[in-house]
């Protein structure tokens, strides 16, 4: 039976290939084919950068950099490992399982396959999905040489710490599900597990704290982060208390065979341990494996409506909407309405909880000693430049990765479009209505970056011609000015939905395949080209403005002169882009489109 499961998994891969070589006949999977892999020769591939192993840059600063970015690699993929094994005993699935499609589930439950071997069938598929990813990300990440080793040691490292996770997870889950089966102390055993992981935690923040404490109270502290990640490592409280994960991620930051060879030993036992623990489980997991293939169904399905999928037990119900929509008035408040209800459900709930919640975390944990060791030491202001590059660098995600993500628009509403059509309505109305709520959300983060951004830089007033007049007045620009941009880079998404509908749909499908990454990255390069076309000029001309009448005018009516011929430049682009696109979905028809 083992072997005609192996033939089962092997056969699937080699029909998935062929079916995705097969589709390279149609254009638009070869162009995105084409593009995807000289994305990668590029990019990944070519031994290039200012830290790759090519680099010139000195053996000693190389291993400087390559500690201090184990550390933080380490901090981080541990914290995010613990936080998830530790939700999955607060909050158990009521009936867990095993991942298995809905092929499998119909042809191999009712089969007579013991139990055994459906966990066994189940760890292998998960192999070849985690041996691919595998490869990939030590492709990707081998390009930062001062990390040491090489692709082989680094491909083998990332499969240790993958499936050491993956197995880890699936035996608490198990583990879980014969609790509530057999004993009568279920919550009692999850308080016990919770508290331990708690008190584990403590503990190894409590070393580590001590640690930089000691380090910063040293005379001559603050040298750089290196010499405080080695006064950690060189604790032995902290080391044993880090041993499980230093041992699985040991053999990802080997630097040569030898150094490998010690490390995957003691990592390979953990794997098989934690291989055992999984297979020899007796919980029953079909039902939950069916549930969870019902999830993935509804998920794909919800993510083919340009819908966010939902975590964990959802449940619908009836919500309020976002405002009272009144039975008469403008058109456009009615879409906005609507995008705005659906965006609630889909982009503001608890997925996007959890993401900000693990990042801040991470962040607090990681930068917060250093930025804190700098700030004792030299007195300067670390925080502010720290805040404005990140504001900076939100503002720029949000530019251009904002309209690819919040798709609450014509995109969402493409299989409505013959319905859509038959609104007595002018066709830019219908557009505007559709984008006001992507523009509204996307809005509102620009608005919280630049605030933030503002008030971080020269908190203390040092700069004498950054007064508060300027400032005031260069925020209430760019907030004028932050609608519109949001406004005009989402005509772009729409634009390529209503001219190449058939390339549209095969994007925005979350099928994968280096020939989807080619389609979405091409994607990606014209809403960057539209970007730089749009605001490059926009500030040159507000730059000009500024720079030629400051001396007669002054700071504040220069900038607000500036912003204001800004604003009637981004008014004009939005109007036009606003009326094509309503004029060409007006001559829009599905139906006669390649798809």
């Amino acid at each position: 039976m083992a072997r005609a499961l192996l033939y089962l998994r092997v056969t699937t891969l080699v029909n998935m290939v062929v079916h995705r070589v097969r589709r390279m006949r149609q254009p638009k999977y070869l162009v995105g084919f084409a593009v995807a892999c000289m994305y990668f020769y590029f990019v990944l591939l070519r031994r290039t950068g200012a830290l790759g192993p090519a680099s010139p840059v000195a053996a000693g600063d190389r291993a400087m950099a390559g500690l201090v970015a184990s550390a933080f690699i380490c901090t981080g993929a541990s914290l995010l490992a613990l936080v998830r094994i530790a939700w999955a005993w607060i909050s158990p699935e009521e009936r867990p399982g095993l991942r298995f499609s809905e092929a499998e589930i119909a042809f191999l439950f009712p089969a007579p396959v013991a139990r055994r071997t459906l966990i066994h069938f189940r760890l292998l598929s998960a192999q070849l999905t985690i041996l691919f990813t595998s490869v990939l990300i030590a492709v990707f990440f081998n390009r930062a040489g001062f990390l040491g080793g090489n692709r082989t040691i680094h491909a083998v490292g990332w499969w240790v710490i993958l499936s050491t996770f993956d197995l880890h997870l699936n035996g608490t889950k198990l583990a879980l599900s014969r609790l509530r089966e057999t004993s009568r102390h279920f919550l009692l055993w999850r308080v016990c597990v919770v508290a331990a992981i708690v008190l584990y935690a403590g503990a190894v923040a409590w070393s580590a704290s001590g640690i930089v404490d000691a380090y910063l109270s040293r005379p001559g502290a603050g040298r750089g982060p290196a010499e405080l990640v080695e006064s950690l490592m060189a604790s032995p409280a902290f080391r044993w208390l880090i041993l499980p994960f230093r041992i699985v991620l040991g053999p990802y930051f080997s630097t040569g065979y030898g150094e490998f060879a010690v490390a995957i030993v003691p990592a390979l036992l953990l794997l098989a341990l934690n291989y055992h623990w999984v297979s020899s489980s007796e919980a029953r997991f079909e039902e939950g494996s069916i549930a969870l293939a019902e999830k993935r169904a509804a998920a794909r399905a919800a993510l083919q409506r340009g819908e966010a999928p939902k975590l964990g037990a959802f449940k619908p119900r009836a919500r309020q909407g976002p405002f009272p929509l009144s039975p008469q008035g403008l058109p456009e408040v009615a879409f906005l309405w609507k995008n705005l209800l659906s965006m609630r459900s889909s982009l503001l709930g608890r997925r996007a909880l959890v993401i900000v919640i693990v990042l801040l975390v991470w962040m607090a944990s990681s930068l917060g000693p250093l930025l804190a060791g700098q700030a004792r030491s030299g007195g300067a202001d670390v925080y502010g430049p720290l805040i404005v590059g990140f504001c900076g660098m939100a503002a720029a995600y949000t530019l251009l990765l904002g309209p690819q993500i919040a798709r609450q628009d014509l995109r969402s509403d493409l299989s409505n479009a013959d319905l859509l059509k038959t609104y007595p309505l002018e066709g830019w109305r219908l557009a505007l209505g559709e984008l006001l709520a992507p523009t509204a959300l996307l809005t509102l983060i620009l608005w919280f970056t630049i605030a933030a951004a503002a008030a971080a830089v020269d908190p203390v007033g040092k700069i004498e011609w950054l007064t508060r007049g300027v400032r005031v007045t260069a925020v209430l620009g760019l907030c004028a000015a932050a609608p519109l941009l949001c406004l005009i880079q989402l005509l772009v998404p729409n634009s390529i939905m209503v001219l190449l509908p058939g390339w549209y749909q095969a994007s925005r499908s979350r099928t994968a395949g280096i020939e989807m990454f080619g389609q979405r990255l091409i994607f990606g390069v014209v809403q960057l080209f539209f970007a730089l076309l749009v605001i490059l000029p926009s500030a040159g001309w507000a730059a000009l403005i500024i720079f030629c009448s400051q001396h007669f005018l002054g700071a504040c009516p220069a900038i607000a002169l500036g912003a204001a011929a800004v604003l009637l430049i981004l008014v004009t682009e939005a109007a036009v882009g606003l009326w094509w696109l309503g004029q060409r979905f007006e001559r829009f028809d599905l139906s006669t489109e390649s798809r």
